[in-house]
């Protein structure tokens, strides 16, 4: 029995490594660890901001050290090298409208007829007057003889009252609008196959960009130019790196610190040997959980997750320490002794993480599968294998500095620390008073604010469209969508009337619904009329142009344009990021310029299937969900614990007396922040939270005491302590804000909760 349980022990962590290898995808995009939508729309979109067109596209601005005006021969140079790049679909610049020109003569000449106007009624009678008809032919005759004559001809043979101009008009003015005039830069949008968020793939394309760009820029003789780069893969990459930094830092700094700490307290290489074995088995056993639940491992569930873990080392240093203190034929029986509390303690550490799975926030769903799945595979192990290892015959008592010193001075003056700590929790309460809660989810993010700077310098170069703030019209299908669009179309020219909006990007004159486009044409064929006919041929003659070739009013009614057909053709850059297409449901975006969010949003906030959205207003409406939820957590939390010692002991008293320490460690940190006036998010109620599940164990061995030995358990609950603070006082070292504010409150926490043990809770032997 022995050999098999060594064999068991010693060969899983390889056979585990080997599976962890082959079997587990992980990932590091930090939007999927941190956002996810409540409702169908925001999930939708969630996706399109992880792998649609937007997420696929860098914006590259290139500007002149001195500057001055940079060369555009460069930039065709640095264009066609960028395009040559393994994984670029396109490299172009924006608001170029060649192509859209080509496209005008080859579809939508054809579509005049149907895409002519959101207004049809108003805008045919004026046309088919006789001084409409007039002003018409006039254009016409200008048109052909202006710079763009060769593509007016083809589209006049076909549509020779322009009909298919009419809803381009403006363009040329919104397109001029979307690029602003900036001599000082020439600004380049390259796409890529790879999803934005697939930030392997993305760092190899952006090293090939700095390369193209740096290898041109030296053979460069004219001027010396600089590259400045943005887009959501940008984000991406930088936030693995971070991640991945932080894991191996992290890693490597608790690895030491805790082999340290250990050896230090248990003096023994080979115990130090068995539990760190055991540790490696809950850790690979978490990864490969998580990955069968979720299809996948984030690298910051390991970041977290691996130190939550960490608590499982908790139970065999217990199980060690009492061990080491008995004969060797006693060790099996004291480690069965002590098994209640551990299991308990256990189960009090799970709710913990399980009241953290169901919080909403995304990562931390992972983080409970994982923590959770570490405790308990860490008790099993503690209980059915590790006794059978250690059986060397050396005893060792347990003695970590100070800690029976504290232990003896909580028992002489217990009154005095008492009422002490009573005025400390009194001034605490009024201290809450002036609590501040984060409301900005991106101050979460501070490690990218260099990113986010840059971010907003290139896009104040390239476009006056407010980036993640748009109407967002809902439909079951494309259809349903267009139809939603047309009719708020009206609404946002009242806006821009009112001086509320500047402009809008909606998807006309790019499409209509089919609805509208057959609407256009049966409109228009009751005004195809002989009389209107003879009138159109008066006004070419006056014109000098050829009634043979334009006089013919002919207008087939045809099928409508659709969507597949756009997405063919080279138009596809202009609007395939303002649609995302669902299996349920199609959203499109309605893109906005300078704007004032209010009057917006109590405009369109009224028609059923149209919303204002804003990016940033979505993800501080999700930081105050998750603030309210996690206080709820945190509630019902510590109500499932208190009701489970109650169970236990029979006792209110003793429940109480048993959370207590770990209870007022969470809230006399809470009260620390209140003082320091620093912003408190839900991930400090989630440290709060942990704070709790981990010291509710110190409780526990404390109060029950089952190895007889009440020093001895304080000495263990020590060393339990000191790895749980040295594990979470090493994420202080990680550059993700998020890691440092559990790193904070955790650490912190676990040794207030171990101070006020033996203040709190009175035992027989103290």
């Amino acid at each position: 029995m022995l050999n098999w349980r060594k064999a068991l022990y010693y060969f899983l962590p390889p056979i585990l490594v080997l599976v962890v290898m082959l079997g587990v995808n992980f990932k590091t995009d930090l939007s999927a660890f941190i956002i996810a939508g409540d409702n169908a729309e925001e999930i939708l979109l969630a996706s399109e901001m992880q792998s649609g067109a937007l997420s696929r596209r860098y914006l590259l601005s290139i500007g002149a050290k001195d500057k001055t005006d940079v060369s555009n021969k460069f930039i065709q140079a640095l264009q066609d090298q960028l395009k040559a790049i393994d994984g670029v679909v396109d490299v172009w610049s924006p608001g170029k409208q060649g192509d859209v020109a080509q496209v005008m003569q080859s579809l939508y000449s054809q579509y005049g007829g149907g895409l002519y106007s959101l207004k049809p009624a108003q805008e045919l009678e004026q046309l088919f007057s006789q001084k409409g008809l007039e002003q018409r032919a006039e254009m016409l005759k200008k048109s052909l003889l202006s710079p763009q004559g060769s593509m007016v001809k083809k589209i006049a043979l076909q549509d020779p009252l322009l009909l298919t101009l009419n809803g381009f008009k403006d363009l040329s003015g919104q397109m001029q609008q979307v690029v602003i005039q900036d001599n000082k830069y020439k600004n380049l949008i390259l796409e890529t196959k790879a999803a934005g968020l697939d930030a392997p793939a993305q760092n190899q394309i952006q090293t090939a960009i700095d390369t193209v760009f740096s290898d041109l820029n030296l053979t460069n003789q004219e001027k010396n130019y600089q590259l400045d780069i943005t887009g959501v893969a940008v984000f991406a990459v930088a936030t693995q790196n971070l991640i991945q930094g932080d894991i191996v830092k992290i890693s490597v700094f608790s690895t030491i610190a805790l082999l340290f700490l250990f050896l230090l307290i248990f003096r023994s290489f080979g115990v130090m040997f068995q539990v760190f074995t055991l540790l490696i088995i809950v850790i690979l056993s978490s990864i490969l959980t998580t990955q069968l639940v979720f299809g996948y491992v984030h690298g910051m569930t390991v970041a977290i997750g691996s130190t939550l873990v960490g608590i499982c080392i908790d139970y065999p240093i217990h199980a060690v320490a009492h061990a080491q203190a008995v004969q060797n034929n006693q060790r099996i029986a004291v480690i069965t002794k002590i098994w209640p509390s551990m299991l308990l303690g256990g189960v009090t550490t799970m709710i913990g993480y399980i009241a953290l799975g169901i919080s909403g926030y995304p990562g931390f769903q992972q983080v409970a599968v994982y923590a959770a799945t570490g405790i308990m595979v860490g008790l099993l192990l503690t209980r059915y294998i590790l006794p059978y290892l250690v059986t060397a015959n050396k005893q060792h008592q347990l003695k970590v500095p100070m800690v029976a010193t504290w232990a003896l001075f909580c028992q002489r003056f217990r009154p005095w620390l008492i009422s002490v700590l009573l005025i400390i929790v009194a001034v605490s309460l009024f201290g809450l008073k002036s609590l501040h809660w984060l409301k900005d989810m991106q101050e979460l993010t501070p490690e990218l604010n260099y990113l986010k700077q840059n971010d907003k310098n290139i896009r104040s170069r390239m476009t006056s469209i407010e980036p993640g703030r748009f109407v967002m019209v809902t439909g079951k299908n494309v259809e349903a969508a267009l139809q939603k669009t047309e009719e708020i179309y009206p609404v946002l020219e009242q806006l821009k009337q009112n001086g509320e909006l500047s402009d809008y990007f909606g998807f006309y004159p790019w499409l209509l619904s089919a609805q509208k486009q057959q609407q256009n044409q049966a409109l228009l064929q009751q005004y195809l009329t002989d009389e209107n006919q003879v009138l159109w041929q008066q006004a070419l003659k006056q014109q000098g142009l050829s009634v043979k070739r334009l006089g013919e009013l002919d207008y087939p009614l045809i099928s409508a344009l659709k969507l597949e057909q756009v997405l063919a053709t080279p138009v596809k850059k202009l609007i395939d990021s303002r649609v995302v297409i669902g299996e349920q449901q199609t959203i499109i975006m309605i893109w906005l310029a300078d704007h004032q969010p209010d009057a917006v949003k109590n405009a369109v906030d009224v028609i059923d299937g149209v919303q204002y959205f804003s990016q940033r207003d979505m993800l501080n409406n999700m930081t105050e969900d998750y603030t309210n939820r996690a206080k709820m957590l945190l509630s019902v939390g510590l109500a499932l614990i208190i009701l489970l010692l109650i169970v236990r002991y029979k006792s209110i008293v003793k429940a109480i007396q048993t959370l207590l320490p770990a209870v007022l460690a969470a809230f006399l940190i809470l009260a620390a922040w209140s003082f320091t006036g620093e912003a408190v998010s839900f991930l400090h109620l989630v440290g709060f939270l942990l704070v709790v599940a981990i010291c509710v164990d110190y409780g526990i061995f404390y109060q029950e005491n089952r190895g007889g030995d009440i020093a001895l358990t304080y000495q263990a609950m020590a060393a339990s302590m000191l790895t749980s603070a040295v594990a979470f006082g090493c994420l202080i070292t990680a550059e993700s804000a998020s890691l440092r504010i559990l790193a904070s409150v955790v650490a912190f926490g676990v040794i207030l909760g171990f101070i006020f043990c033996p203040l709190i809770i009175k035992t027989e032997q103290n």
